[in-house]
């Protein structure tokens, strides 16, 4: 065989390891999330997303291009993003030109031939435009996504709200890795998930490179811009903790995260390692009404700057972050456990007596007939119940196993479902296996249960 037959044997072997002699089917809209069903998309499991914005802070515009490397589930003849708004003007795969479409919220995507299941590709996606917050009926109280407020852009996502400013996967059991790249004016200070592992300026104007190296879901990619101060200590440890604070805000709100590494020493001591390179508080120059947990820079507003909450944002980093809820009608795996972790690390260090607190806060639960945190609808997954009742249930297991075993069930369960995804039945093993079926028995009332059982 000649160079040149080889040459073009080769050729063919290296096209058709991405594109399948079949037909191939569309990926599924939706995953079939019981609250969500078209959230997310089937048919490919996404490695890495590769954003690029070129920020226009003051008229709110974005010209992007986000590149996605994943691997088809089955033989693919076309697939979906989810993209809410924003104007797409083109799509490659694999370097060459796709068809596209829009229906709503999905970003409808035909290669030119099927792509074989078991196969490596690249889509990328360049679009530009006013990112438009989501409206979204799990979140009544705030629209999600990106934000423009005051002079400071900053995202909000869960669960939706990732879809307004770049195309992807949108549910938590499809994470990857991601690098986001960042151009602002110069005078102006740009974040996002994970480390800064680049920065150049030219023109008047800064690109910021940020790598987040650990899997991370959609709803937890950041973009911060606005003239904020960084405020960068490293740990003992090496942790590097990055904060940052509106430029000549008052010397209290950099005090009131000081306590930081304490609250992380306090949950390696019950969780284990902190599991990613780094971790920050972004805190806006205005009022929020509440917190979001975002991989590695948590989002404050001045108003909900104390060590209750910073402990709660900081807990999510393990429980949320890294151990993901694999369906959203089961928040309480986020907020039940955050909520009591933060309980516990107030009743260590900030005097708070911990048996008091849970019984005022399973008085209020019982005149309000608050429901259960497993039996909730989607308009409740941030209700009250799901975040105190599901620190009751805790409670209830600790007072039960005592402290040896509570802290057993703790560890076990993040471990077993660090950086992936898990279930409330998962949870319930690990009771059983540890604890026996009376213990599991009992965290099924408090989470099944109405009315609630006494404390």
């Amino acid at each position: 065989m000649n160079r040149l037959v080889m040459l073009v044997v080769l050729a063919v072997a290296l096209v058709g390891s991405a594109c399948s002699s079949t037909d191939g089917e569309p990926g599924s809209e939706g995953l079939d999330d019981s609250f969500y069903p078209n959230l997310g998309n089937g048919g490919y499991d996404v490695l890495h997303y590769d954003i690029d914005l070129d920020i226009d802070p003051a008229a709110n515009t974005v010209q992007a291009l986000t590149t996605i490397t994943s691997r088809a589930t089955q033989d693919l003849s076309a697939f979906n993003l989810d993209l809410s708004g924003l104007t797409v003007t083109e799509v490659q795969i694999n370097g060459s030109h796709a068809e596209f479409s829009r229906s709503n919220t999905e970003l409808i995507i035909e290669p030119t031939s099927s792509l074989a299941s078991g196969s490596e590709f690249s889509t990328s996606v360049s679009y530009s435009g006013s990112p438009e917050p989501v409206v979204d009926p799990g979140v009544p109280f705030a629209a999600l996504g990106w934000h423009h407020t005051e002079g400071a852009i900053y995202t909000v996502n869960q669960p939706s709200g990732s879809m307004s400013w770049f195309p992807s996967n949108n549910h938590p059991t499809d994470k990857a890795t991601f690098e986001i790249r960042i151009t602002v004016p110069a005078q102006l200070t740009a974040a996002s998930n994970g480390i800064l592992v680049e920065e150049s300026s030219s023109d008047g104007y800064t690109t910021t490179t940020w790598r987040m190296d650990d899997p991370m879901a959609t709803y937890l990619a950041a973009v911060y811009v606005g003239d904020f101060e960084r405020i960068e200590t490293k740990q003992p440890g090496g942790l590097l903790i990055r904060d940052y604070v509106p430029r000549d805000s008052p010397a209290e709100i950099a005090e009131a995260l000081a306590i930081t590494p304490q609250v992380i020493s306090y949950y390696e001591d019950l969780l284990g390692p902190y599991p990613f390179d780094a971790y920050g508080t972004i805190v806006m120059p205005h009022t929020l009404g509440f917190a979001m947990e975002n991989q590695t820079l948590s989002v404050h507003g001045r108003d909900t700057i104390d060590p209750l909450v910073i402990a709660h944002e900081i807990a999510h980093q393990w429980l949320g972050n890294s151990s993901t809820l694999d369906d959203w009608s089961e928040t309480w795996l986020h907020e039940g456990f955050a909520t009591y972790l933060s309980s516990m690390y107030m009743a260590e260090h900030h005097g708070w007596h911990l048996d008091v607190e849970m019984a005022g806060w399973h008085g209020t639960l019982s005149r309000w007939n608050s429901v259960p945190p497993m039996e909730i609808g989607n308009a409740q997954m941030f209700d009250v119940s799901v975040y105190w009742r599901g620190a009751l249930t805790l409670h209830a297991l600790r007072g039960l196993v005592g402290e040896t075993g509570f802290s057993e069930i703790l560890r076990t369960h993040y471990q077993q479902s660090a950086n992936g995804n898990t279930n409330t039945a998962e949870f319930l093993a690990v009771v059983t296996q540890l604890a026996g079926s009376e213990a599991a028995e009992l965290v099924e009332s408090w989470l099944y249960d109405d009315p609630m059982p006494p404390l």
